[in-house]
């Protein structure tokens, strides 16, 4: 069995290098080889800071698990890692500060279209063929998380619509994918 030193080691930093935080190197020996490596890339990433403030070892050891399982769960879902994640943010944030726009170039302008006035043949044709098409498509609800901001305790998908039914926004999404539904099996039939 190899020792989280000796895992140190492999990965050219010492357990005895000062560029380890004094916080984690007490608890060296309480980590994976995985938060290793994890420790690794954020201390050569200059994020030894995150560690300033760590308990001695036995000490709110949970913590520090759900530490390097978020950190974990960022490094494989970001393209590139925790190391691409840091070094875009340190771009950005030069950008930012530096006064570049991204959008320098580009000009905003209104998409072209059709103009539908309820009722009339081309409403009718096109709803008639979004109706049709509506089975090859897949809804996406982005949930924004709590309603706080808003005064609201509850999600935000929850809040009233309107306040006449006091129908949430849940509740009126789910129905209007439901009536796309019936509406397609009956141009169907």
């Amino acid at each position: 069995m190899t020792s989280t030193a000796d895992e140190f080691s492999k990965l050219n930093i010492t357990a005895d290098s000062d560029s380890i935080p004094p916080n984690l190197h007490k608890n060296l020996s309480h980590l994976s080889s995985q938060q290793v490596e994890l420790a690794k890339v954020l201390i050569e990433m200059g994020q030894t800071h995150l560690f300033q403030h760590w308990a001695e070892p036995g000490v709110d050891d949970d913590e520090k698990r759900a530490f390097f399982d978020q950190i974990a769960k960022l490094n494989s879902s970001y393209p590139g890692g925790l190391a691409a994640y840091i070094n875009t943010a340190r771009k950005l944030l030069a950008d930012s500060k530096a006064g570049k726009n991204p959008y320098d170039g580009f000009t905003p302008s209104v998409p072209s279209g059709e103009v539908l006035k309820y009722g009339d043949d081309n409403f009718v044709q096109f709803e008639e063929a979004g109706i049709k098409d509506a089975r090859k498509a897949a809804f996406v609800l982005v949930a924004g998380g709590l309603g706080e901001r808003l005064g609201y305790n509850g999600i935000k998908v929850a809040l009233p619509r309107e306040t006449t039914t006091g129908t949430c926004f849940l509740q009126h999404y789910i129905e209007s994918i439901l009536a796309l539904q019936e509406a397609n099996l009956e141009v169907k039939t």
